[in-house]
Parts: C-alpha cells; structure tokens; sequence
C-alpha cells in the first residue's frame, strides 16, 4: 500500500506540475492576446488619424488649386490689361504720327500749290507729296536761275551762282 500511496504521490505532483505549466501557458497566451489586441486598436486608431489627414490633404489641395486658377486667372487679367494699356499707347503714338505725316503733307500740299501759282509746271504723279518737285522740261531757263536764287533754299556744292 506504501508503493501505492507512493505511486500516487508521484501522480499528484506531477499532476500539479502539469497543471503549474499550463495555467502559466494560459496566463502567457491571455496576456499576448490582450498585447495583440491593443496593437489592433492602435493601428485602427493610426488608420483612422492617416485617413482624417489624408482627407484633409486632398481638402487643402483642392483649395490650393483653386487659388492657383484664380491666381492664374488674375495675372492672365493683368497682362490683357498691359497688352491692352500698350496696344493703347502703341495706337496713341501712331496716330500722333500719323497727325504729323499728314499736317507734313499738308504743308508740303501748300508748298506746292504756292510753287504751282508763281507759275511753275509741275507733272503729277500719286506720290508726288513725298517727291522734290519736278520741273517742266520746256520751261525757261534764263527764268529758272533767277527763281532758284530768289525761293530756293539749296546748296549745289560743284556751282557756284553769283547774285
């Protein structure tokens, strides 16, 4: 019976070391799977966060764009407005020239009409007002002299017309 008593003692004991090493595997697999479930919160929580801030990127791209378009809009604006103050002056400074040209035209017009009445002959021609005078080739000659020194104001640097 002492053998038995002993058998049994054994049986318990180990039976109890068994049970030791289980509760403590048991313990060890609770404690990881709260670990685990901790870190799949917290990585939820980041997911959740990096999506808030992913939405509010794309928010602030958006209105970025949008700023840059209008920016873009108004510089656009504003170089039609100098092209357009440019072309402006540009026409102002072109018809002031052409205001010139023309009262140039006009008083060259005038010369003429007065070189026409002291009764030289003059031949027409479309540009005539931008052109000398052309002198009539059956005038007088005697005459020409006495009226290029009277109303002529040019120089002939190879003749040299005694008064």
């Amino acid at each position: 019976m002492q053998e038995m008593l002993e058998q049994v003692r054994e049986e318990m004991e180990e039976l109890n070391s068994s049970r030791d090493f289980w509760e403590d595997q048991a313990l060890d697999s609770e404690y990881l799977i709260q670990y685990l479930q901790s870190a799949v919160e917290e990585w939820k929580q980041k997911a959740v966060s990096s999506n808030d801030k992913a939405n509010e990127l794309q928010a602030q791209v958006f209105m970025l764009k949008k700023e840059i378009h209008s920016l873009r809009k108004e510089q656009n604006l504003k170089a039609t407005r100098a092209a357009t103050a440019q072309n402006k002056s540009e026409k102002l400074v072109l018809v002031c020239h052409m205001k010139e040209n023309q009262q140039h035209a006009n008083s060259n017009i005038t010369k003429q009409k007065e070189v026409l009445s002291e009764g030289r002959r003059k031949t027409y021609t479309p540009s005539s007002a931008l052109l000398p005078p052309r002198w009539s080739p059956f005038r007088e000659i005697g005459n020409s002299a006495l009226m290029l020194r009277q109303n002529s104001k040019a120089i002939f640097p190879l003749h040299c017309l005694d008064p």
